[in-house]
């Protein structure tokens, strides 16, 4: 894993290596403009006597594909040896992750009315220019994918900024980013056009093209993790670049996590379109933060904007336009949870919403305060008549509700206004005027009373949330959904309270270190990474009774925010949650927690290295079969076991026991073998109770089991086992929870069962006897390996029941059943209360479909056979593939084919889907993105 440092610390005298990725053995190519001038700010200093400084910005393997190439620009002392990008774009063209790429010149994605062509940006990657004609442009048509991660974001910045010499409060120091599309714009250049028309369109700013359309759902692509600082050059007094210009933009765009810094102009503003933007971040912006004119009809929600007081204009400028306010399709757009800051004693922060030229709008749930002139102004006649909302679909009204306002002066009004503002803004639902209580960027007790409009009501669209403004009361500057990605809006946390700080940094990052046990609550912040040393107990055991917990112990949270990475060095490093204690992995889909080994995140791992770490332990209070007392009753509190690896205790005589949740989660490389009856699962859930949420879990290269139930009631949904060396999933000792949507992916090279399934070994009469029931699963093995054993291993007398799967590909075969106690398990009637094995709308096709044996009392073949929508196939799986050479996990026409079991008419707790397997079809990507995928 790499993390980018700060660009000052990429500064290494001569020719050695730096940043981003390995030193680049390769030469320097087909070089571009060899000197491309002083950049603005402090400059780089003559050259020519001292030491010269060289910074190597080209990864190892090269600087991508099709129009990027490599370059050398020497500025004084200082050499950058980078990528380049230049002109016109006119094929596809991918950056490589942690590149360093020169924009020179005004460069364009595309030709508009032409080529549409797709510019990929790779993680961690940053590109930059050095004067403000130096800009990018996504032409009309074509698509850029600047797709970074909370850990690696994509940067468009200035030189200045990679040779350390950017000031804090320089702009301007480049151009910008523009992206023009085919959705409707009200303002044409055509005066005879129709507003909304594809005949109406509009030349961009900066010489950048044409842009407009009529084409509201246009896609120009994705900016996820983007920040882009120092640009906005000022071309003349008319023409200044915004930070992102989007020019007539669609809502098939996806925007979500940016940031705009120190820009000369606008931070963002939206010419027309219907583009919609989440997680927006505007700091030092010149001009106004969050602009918008021409008919914009997006939404927004979590918008903070923080001004620098030297020189700032509005937070917010909304305009229908300037020139005409009657001009339609008028702006109307819809936006939620923003968080408006000035600087009160500034000279120069004007107001923080600036509402005018006609537009409509809806805005809910703000905080807005500090700004040196007033908290809102509404200007001219037309947008006047906005106000009076009835929220009725299809008004263009202006509408503002739970809305807080504190500023030197709160409102703008003149004797001229037909509406007095300040009496219609107090009249409106929870809208006040304030005295704050902010702390920084986050609400305080003022802020937090004030009631919330359900904005996620009105549109499904918005997350549903309970505050006003871009943060909730919750959130901390170390721990908060602008943290770690964003450039200079938090102080460095350092370390949190109950680690230590480590001497070693890798990549660039900050190694925190956890050891012992965890005896008060603990919260793994963004911003660095931590390292396991030893056993990690989370909390100590408060025993098997909750009414009645042990005095000796300590129940303690341990809370893992969204793109933290965990490592361990060795077999000897693991996480145990002991009972009464929880863990709350908090990954999302755009920042996974991963939970991984040194060797991964130095990047030095193999393809086949597992074992290199210990796991996780989960151990709850949920019943079990297998007690250590030979006289207690399973599922009792008296009924009790040790875990692997020396975990301590679980079970007990709580169902719905809650030991947290587990969410966007992978675990890499683990599954360390302690001795020969004792090898750590990548995570065990050992009596976990269904009060526990597991969902959207990766379980990677792990030497013992992927995941393993040891008893409990514990519910899994949206796992994901890939590369596992013994069963990717295995369960004992009595588990009754439920799981939905499995992928099962083997590596050849080792692998055992893709389900193996038990009661109790030692003996398959203990109740509570294992009976889960499990729906959409996925199990693919490799055919031609030596190593690839049984799709589905069902034995001592476990009961059951699996609906809607696929397995394919095993080696030996796709279903064996074990054991007298299993057999009898056989001919399910599926009444309530019954011990039964159901198997129903499931396909199977593997080198032998059944393991069937002369001793075995039920023919297998026969029986499963003769359930409902049971068939041997010949598959057709194709598509996404975890491990190279393995099916895909897409179905084809063959699977699709088959008539699923309605498990949600069985059971509510399903989702409700009408197809076989844990993936619809190629459109159905719910595995994608936040697990890791094996790619040699």
């Amino acid at each position: 894993m790499s993390v980018k440092p700060n660009f000052r610390k990429l500064l290494l005298v001569s020719t050695a290596c730096c940043l981003f990725a390995a030193c680049s053995d390769t030469s320097i190519s087909s070089p571009g403009a060899t000197n491309v001038g002083t950049p603005p700010g402090t400059g780089g200093g003559g050259g020519g006597g001292g030491s010269q400084t060289t910074i190597d910005l080209i990864p190892a393997g090269g600087c991508g594909t099709g129009s990027i190439r490599e370059t050398s620009v020497t500025n004084g002392d200082i050499t950058i040896n980078a990528c380049e990008i230049t002109g016109n774009i006119t094929t596809n063209t991918v950056v490589a992750p942690n590149a360093g790429v020169i924009i020179t010149g005004p460069t364009f994605v595309g030709l508009d009315g032409g080529t549409s062509v797709t510019l990929e940006v790779g993680a961690g990657a940053t590109l930059f220019g050095s004067a403000g004609s130096d800009y990018l442009v996504v032409t009309r048509g074509s698509r850029l994918e600047a797709v970074g991660t909370a850990d690696a974001p994509v940067v468009f910045t200035a030189r200045s900024d990679i040779e350390g010499t950017a000031a804090p409060l320089d702009r301007g120091l480049w151009g910008g980013l523009i992206i023009n599309g085919y959705a409707p714009i009200n303002a044409c250049i055509d005066g005879t056009a129709v507003g909304g028309s594809a005949q109406c369109v509009k030349s961009g700013e900066g010489s950048s093209g044409l842009f407009g359309g009529d084409n509201p759902a246009d896609d120009s692509g994705i900016l996820r993790y983007v920040q882009v600082r120092y640009a906005g050059f000022l071309i003349n007094n008319e023409d200044e670049l915004n930070g992102i210009a989007f020019q007539g933009v669609g809502s098939g765009t996806e925007v979500d996590y940016v940031q705009v810094h120190n820009n000369a102009d606008d931070g963002v503003e939206m010419f027309g379109g219907a583009v919609d933007v989440s997680h927006l971040v505007l700091t030092g912006i010149r001009d106004d933060s969050f602009d918008y004119t021409d008919g914009w009809i997006g939404r927004a929600q979590f918008v903070l904007v923080r001004q620098s007081g030297d020189d700032a204009d509005q937070g917010f400028e909304f305009d229908n336009r300037g020139s005409n306010n009657t001009l339609l399709p008028r702006s109307n757009p819809r936006i939620s949870n923003f968080t408006l800051i000035g600087e009160r004693n500034a000279a120069e922060s004007d107001q923080g919403m600036l509402i005018r030229a006609g537009t409509a709008g809806e805005l809910y749930n703000g905080i807005v305060v500090d700004f040196g002139e007033d908290c809102l102004d509404i200007d001219d006649t037309e947008t006047f008549n906005r106000i009076g909302a009835s929220g009725a679909a299809g008004d263009e009204d202006l509408i503002m509700q739970s809305i807080v306002l504190d500023c030197t002066t709160n409102f703008d009004e003149s004797a001229g206004d037909p509406v007095d503002v300040s009496t219609w803004f107090l009249s409106q639902p929870n809208n006040a005027e304030i005295n704050n209580s902010m702390s920084d960027v986050f609400p305080g007790p003022i802020e937090l009373a004030t009631t919330a409009f359900d904005i996620n009501a009105l549109d499904a669209w918005f997350t549903d949330v309970d505050y006003i403004g871009a943060f909730s009361g919750s959130e901390t500057a170390a721990s908060n959904w602008a943290a770690g990605w964003t450039f200079g809006l938090f102080a460095d946390p350092g370390c949190p309270t109950g680690t230590t700080e480590s001497a070693e940094t890798i990549s660039g990052q900050r190694v925190c270190q956890i050891t012992g046990n965890v005896t008060s609550d603990l919260r793994l912040t963004r911003g660095s990474m931590y390292e396991l040393v030893g056993p990690v107990f989370v909390g100590v055991d408060r025993g098997a009774d909750p009414a009645s917990p042990l005095p000796s112990g300590i129940e303690v949270e341990l809370t893992i925010d969204p793109g933290v990475t965990v490592f361990g060095s060795a077999g000897s490093d693991y996480i145990v949650v002991t009972r009464g204690s929880t863990i709350r992995s908090n990954g999302t889909r755009t920042a996974p927690v991963t939970l991984t080994s040194r060797s991964d995140v130095e990047g030095t791992v193999g393809a086949n290295d597992r074992g290199q770490w210990g796991g996780l332990i989960i151990n709850g209070r949920a019943p079990i079969n297998a007690c250590i007392d030979g006289t207690a009753a399973g599922g009792s509190v008296d009924c009790e076991k040790s875990g692997e690896g020396s975990s301590g205790l679980f079970g007990g005589a709580t169902p719905t026991d809650d030991s947290g949740n587990i969410f966007y989660t992978r675990l890499l490389y683990a599954g360390f073998l302690i001795n020969n009856e004792d090898e750590l699962n990548g995570i065990a859930f050992q009596g976990v109770g269904s009060g526990t949420e597991v969902d959207y879990v990766q379980v990677h290269n792990n030497a013992d089991d992927g995941v393993e139930m040891f008893g409990g009631a514990v519910d899994v949904s949206h796992l994901v086992l890939t590369g596992i060396r013994d069963d990717s999933f295995d369960y004992t000792d009595g588990w009754i929870g439920r799981a939905q949507f499995v992928i099962v992916s083997q590596s050849g090279d080792d692998a055992d069962q893709g389900f193996e399934f038990d009661n109790r070994g030692s003996n398959n009469t203990l109740l509570p006897r294992s009976n889960p029931r499990i729906s959409n699963f996925t199990l693919i093995g490799e055919r031609g390996a030596a190593e690839s054993d049984q799709g589905m291993l069902l034995r001592a007398g476990t009961a059951g029941e699996l609906y809607n799967g696929i397995v394919v590909d095993f080696g030996e075969d796709c279903l064996d059943i074990d054991d007298q106690e299993t057999f009898d398990r056989i001919g399910a009637t599926g009444a309530a209360g019954d011990e039964d094995i159901i198997m129903q709308s499931i396909v199977l096709d593997c080198t032998t479909n059944f393991d069937e044996s002369a001793g075995d009392t039920t023919d297998l073949s026969t029986w499963f056979l003769g359930q409902a929508n049971n068939a041997e196939i010949t598959h057709t799986m194709t598509g996404y593939a975890f491990i190279p050479g393995n099916a895909g996990v897409v179905p084809g026409a063959t699977e699709q084919a088959v008539t699923a079991f309605d498990i949600n008419g069985l059971d509510s707790w399903f989702v409700d889907v009408d197809y076989i397997g844990a993936v619809e079809d190629a459109n159905d990507t719910w595995y994608q993105g936040w697990t890791f995928r094996r790619t040699q």
